[in-house]
């Protein structure tokens, strides 16, 4: 239920912020999204959470094996939490899925969304 609450939260805000009312993203992670988006089947979904106190952000990878890649505030790589041969990541942080809070969908490819 929260997470349906935050995603419409976050597409009414978009919605009726003007431009410069936008929500502005890490530039970091902003060029992330644009080196996403010109790479189509990189990463299927961006997941912003709190986790241990922060901000944190969760690259879905698009296909097959690949790990799924956690990020902190500042562009840090944390974690590979999932993904792999045997689905559970790089084990440097097996307690992400479990203690993870509020997560928001950030962003899918525009060719997902048509």
């Amino acid at each position: 239920m929260r997470l349906c609450f935050g995603v419409l939260l976050l597409f009414l805000l978009a919605g009726c912020a003007s431009q410069q009312d936008k929500i502005r993203l890490p530039r970091w992670l902003h060029d992330k999204i644009v080196q996403a988006e010109r790479n189509p089947g990189s990463f299927e979904e961006i997941w912003v959470y709190k986790y241990k106190g922060q901000s944190v952000y969760l690259f879905l990878p698009a296909c097959c094996d690949r790990y799924s890649e956690l990020y902190d505030e500042n562009g840090k790589l944390i974690c590979k939490p999932g993904g792999g041969i045997t689905g559970k990541g790089d084990g440097k942080c097996r307690n992400f899925i479990k203690n993870r809070k509020y997560g928001v969908l950030l962003w899918k490819p525009s060719s997902a969304i048509d």
